[in-house]
């Protein structure tokens, strides 16, 4: 499988950030992932039980983790204008604690889930500069429950929250995503599925380009015809796998050359309500990928395409109906 590279923000960072960046991975990898057993159950937040979670404290409550974790995050935090570091539970208070140790232009803030119940009552603990934004650190962003619940806080008490940045970002949807919806900067060291499960035994590894996810089907002994509009190519195609179960072979040419170099799409829409789409499946060719010829390509977003016409117990008649009342595109 293809691994996308790294970000250009973390390519444009020093040496010294890739050499400090691997040590740590290969301590996360190695002690920062508590496995399921009989004796330490993985819970989720639904109750669900999980086969595996991280556990980044085993490394960064050590002397060399917490230091390579707090050089890590000071390079990312060079692109921030905040000198305000805060975190939300405990987790990421060795990270945070870390940073400021080894960069005194930085100071912190804790805030708590709740408001303390005794002495000061306190939400937020540390000298706090109204003046000055706040950059979150947590040790991975999943569910995005933890930054947004301290985002809030923060807010309510009259902080800008520039954004935030962990160890560990779980993918791009999810809680990361939803801070860069709202404007939130967010920055992370590592990818989980490219640093982590791409590496791990028995784990589905994750396609670079989820675009590129292809039901499983059977070659026809058949090449489709040559010379054939796009559209055309892409009707004959997936009447075929919709009739037989079995994709058409792209043929040689196409009736011109054409650029499908970013992907292909196909769209299937009632020739009576330009506005009825009964269908519509393609993929991207990311900028590291090598494209097929244009006439391959079709043949493949077809093949998306007719999956979604195909799903059913009348074994593709009804696709076929609507392939016929449909316009192509």
């Amino acid at each position: 499988m293809v691994r996308e590279p790294l970000s250009a923000t973390l390519a444009s960072l020093p040496e010294s950030f890739h050499s400090e960046r691997i040590e740590l991975l290969d301590m996360l990898r190695s002690r920062g992932i508590l496995h399921r057993s009989e004796t330490q159950p993985i819970l989720s937040r639904d109750g669900s039980s999980g086969r595996w979670m991280l556990d980044s404290l085993a490394v960064t409550l050590t002397t060399r983790g917490a230091e390579l974790a707090g050089k890590c995050l000071l390079q990312l935090l060079k692109r921030f204008e905040g000198r305000q570091l805060a975190t939300y539970g405990l987790t990421a208070v060795p990270i945070l604690q870390s940073c400021i140790l080894q960069d005194d232009s930085y100071r912190g803030l804790l805030v708590r889930k709740e408001r303390k119940a005794h002495g000061s009552l306190k939400l937020i603990e540390g000298v706090i500069d109204p003046s000055e934004p706040v950059v979150l650190i947590d040790d991975s962003v999943s569910s995005g429950i933890s930054m947004e619940e301290a985002t809030a806080r923060l807010e309510e008490a009259g902080l800008r929250v520039e954004g935030g940045i962990c160890l560990v970002r779980f993918g791009w949807y999810g809680g990361y995503a939803r801070m860069q919806e709202r404007g939130y900067h967010m920055e992370a060291v590592y990818d989980i599925w490219d640093d982590f499960i791409s590496v791990m035994p028995n784990e589905e590894q994750p396609l670079a380009n989820p675009s590129k996810w292809f039901p499983k089907f059977e070659w026809h002994a058949e090449q489709a015809p040559e010379g054939l509009h796009p559209a055309q190519l892409a009707r004959v195609v997936i009447a075929e796998y919709l009739s037989s179960g079995r994709l058409l072979r792209a043929p040689l040419t196409l009736d011109q050359n054409y650029d499908s170099s970013g992907g292909v799409w196909v769209s299937l829409r009632s020739r009576t309500n330009v506005h009825q789409r009964f269908a519509r499946g393609g993929f991207w060719h990311f900028p590291h990928e090598t494209p097929g010829t244009a006439a391959e390509d079709v043949v493949m977003g077809a093949l998306s395409t007719a999956a979604q016409l195909a799903k059913g117990d009348d074994g593709g008649e009804e696709g076929l109906k609507i392939v016929e009342q449909s316009a192509i595109a």
